[in-house]
């Protein structure tokens, strides 16, 4: 039972979170030939504030 995570900023509807789920457990599923109710998609969104990329946290761009 394969278990995704996708960590990224706040800044994702939860609309989108939905069709990202969806197309992440079908893919997976796919290349695992396992069904689509097999897969967990685990999504961690982090505020700006706690992400830090080149140096800098992203709230401060």
């Amino acid at each position: 039972m394969p278990v995704i995570t996708i960590a990224g900023n706040d800044g994702i509807s939860v609309e989108k979170k939905r069709e990202m789920v969806k197309k992440v457990s079908e893919t997976v599923a796919e290349a695992y030939d396992l069904p689509v109710d097999a897969i967990t998609v685990l999504v961690q969104a982090y505020p700006k504030e706690s992400i830090g990329v080149a140096g800098e946290l992203l709230s401060d761009k």
